[in-house]
């Protein structure tokens, strides 16, 4: 026999009607029934860096717990550090241990900050000169580092380096002023110090390792090192001069140069680059100074004005005076870049010397044809003495006065042919011989440059060519000496 249903239909549908009906209101009043009745449901997980480091059931005490912990460690450190960590909480739907107070809370973030402090970033100081830089510690060591560079000009300790905010800039920046710790002593010594190079200093956040010993700072900025320079030429100056004077072969300083030669002809002005020892901080300073010395006066001019300026007779020798003077010597480091007399007591004066001297220019030479091949110098030639020039050119070339002047004689003159002769201004003579015309007489004036005659083959002449001879209080010297 088939066994029936103790329920009917209407009966099931009913019952599963009820039942819905119970599940709602249990959901609506389940929580708040555990909670009369003491059941926790609700906490939070508080994460560190993204790892679960605890768990709390009030997340308010997270943000001042982590705050505080925090506030420690800058305490302890004595700087703000840099560690980027990420503080949050989130809830959960399962609690595995015990929730955390405030204060195990903060003990167990700050336990973790400080494995994190050994590696995070920490605020430094960067100190920086031209492009050279360095990191300290503290701006205690910033100081030291500059009071060290300043000492072998400062032994006595006159002067102090104070570091000044810099408002200007948007980051924490900081510029350097050396000042005097109090009165400077009166009479000799030391009155100024300061640094050439422009100091700079800002907060940096580096890691540890990235940090430089003072001691290593010290000598990274006062030991000194070849650098290069622009060196302007002075009169007497050669390439070996300037190389021997610092210690150092022609060649490197050719290396230096690129383009230059050895034979290169330097002339006063030029710029040309040089290699010397500095340190990445200079120091500039100030001293007084108190001596007695020989002097001399300024030399006087008597100007002549039928002289020529190569012409000049000493009207009266110079006699040294003495004197006291205190003076300020400023330096670059060790060398001296400039002095000034502040005071002066004159114990015997100086006699000047007295020279008088020409203010004419002296008239220039130049070569009396254009063109033409030089074959014979002024040199010893076929048993006798050749006492001027020649250059070979055709018959009829032009021949012109090499200076200005009045002219000798123009004619016939036995071996030198048709022959001009010309008395210049300065006293000096100038002979054209082997012409083959004349262009002009005695007594006329000619002009530099002007045309005097035509070039021949006349006289003792083995071809076209034009003899040419400078004279000067009557004999023949070496034209090449003294033509332009």
């Amino acid at each position: 026999m088939r066994k029936k249903s103790l329920f009917g239909k209407k009966f099931k549908l009913k019952y599963a009607l009820s039942a819905m009906f119970c599940c709602t209101v249990l959901l609506c009043y389940v929580p708040i029934l555990g909670s009369t009745f003491g059941m926790e449901t609700t906490y939070c997980e508080v994460l560190l860096d993204g790892e679960v480091i605890g768990a709390v059931s009030d997340p308010v005490i997270v943000d001042k717990a982590f705050l505080d912990a925090r506030a420690m460690i800058a305490r302890e450190t004595q700087r703000l550090v840099l560690a980027n960590v990420d503080c949050d909480f989130r809830q959960a739907e399962k609690l595995i241990g015990s929730t955390l107070e405030q204060e195990e809370l903060q003990t167990v973030i700050y336990d973790l900050l400080q494995e994190k402090v050994k590696t995070a970033k920490q605020k430094y100081y960067l100190v920086k000169v031209n492009e050279f830089t360095v990191n300290l510690a503290s701006m205690d060591e910033v100081k030291a580092l500059l009071t060290e560079a300043m000492k072998p000009y400062d032994p006595d300790g006159l002067f102090q380096v104070e570091v000044i905010s810099d408002t200007s800039r948007e980051l924490n920046a900081f510029t350097i002023q050396v000042s005097p710790k109090g009165e400077i002593p009166e009479g000799d010594g030391l009155k100024k110090l300061d640094f050439f190079e422009k100091v700079e200093i800002a907060e940096a956040y580096i890691d540890a390792e990235h940090l430089t010993e003072l001691s290593e700072a010290v000598d990274l900025v006062t030991k000194e090192k070849e650098k290069n320079q622009t060196y302007e030429v002075q009169a007497g100056d050669t390439l070996s001069v300037i190389a021997n004077s610092r210690g150092y072969l022609v060649d490197e300083v050719l290396t230096l140069n690129p383009g230059l030669t050895r034979d290169a002809m330097l002339h006063i002005g030029d710029e040309i680059v040089i290699s010397v020892p500095e340190p990445e901080l200079s120091i500039l300073s100030t001293a007084q100074s108190t001596y007695e010395e020989d002097y001399y006066a300024e030399t006087q001019y008597i100007e002549n004005d039928s002289w020529y300026t190569t012409e000049k007779v000493v009207r009266q020798e110079a006699v040294a005076g003495h004197h006291e003077v205190t003076v300020l010597t400023t330096s670059k480091n060790s060398t001296e870049t400039g002095r000034e007399m502040i005071a002066e007591n004159v114990i015997a004066e100086p006699v000047p010397e007295i020279i008088e001297k020409g203010t004419q220019t002296p008239p220039t030479y130049i070569k009396p044809i254009t063109g033409g091949t030089l074959t014979s110098t002024f040199k010893w030639r076929w048993g006798r003495m050749h006492k001027g020039i020649d250059w070979a050119v055709p018959t009829g070339t032009a021949v012109r006065a090499s200076c200005g002047g009045t002219v000798v004689s123009a004619g016939w003159a036995s071996g030198y042919g048709y022959c001009v002769l010309l008395r210049h201004p300065d006293g000096r003579q100038t002979r054209y011989g082997h012409l083959s015309k004349i262009l002009v007489s005695a007594g006329q004036k000619v002009d530099q440059n002007q045309k005097i005659a035509l070039s021949g083959n006349t006289g003792r002449s083995t071809g076209p060519h034009l003899h040419f001879e400078i004279l000067i209080n009557g004999s023949q010297v070496n034209p090449l000496k003294y033509l332009n």
